[in-house]
């Protein structure tokens, strides 16, 4: 068998075999249980435990911030970032859909 023939042959096989596949693993996994998990991660931190420990947040900052020891930017960094941890999941649903 030639060089020519031996490369022929390698290509029509990688080519059958990308046809003949089966369909990848990962669509016939369940992955339900992860997703579970991370829903309830994302649930507890923009639900009523997320908002006790942003308003504990802000309370902090805001006596922090009274008594001299904390910057107006870093008060506004803090605001801002509880802000978009709220908002996390309408941008996310708002990008997906």
């Amino acid at each position: 068998m030639s060089r020519q023939q031996l490369g022929s042959f390698a290509t029509f096989a990688v080519i059958l075999t990308l046809f003949a596949a089966s369909p990848a693993m990962a669509q016939s996994l369940d992955l339900s249980p992860v997703q579970q998990l991370l829903q309830g991660i994302v649930d507890v931190i923009t639900g009523p435990l997320g908002l006790v420990i942003g308003t504990l947040a802000l309370i902090g900052v805001f006596l922090m911030w009274l008594f001299g020891r904390l910057d107006f930017m870093q008060a506004l960094w803090v605001v801002v970032a509880i802000a978009g941890i709220a908002a996390a999941p309408t941008i996310v649903a708002a990008i997906w859909n």
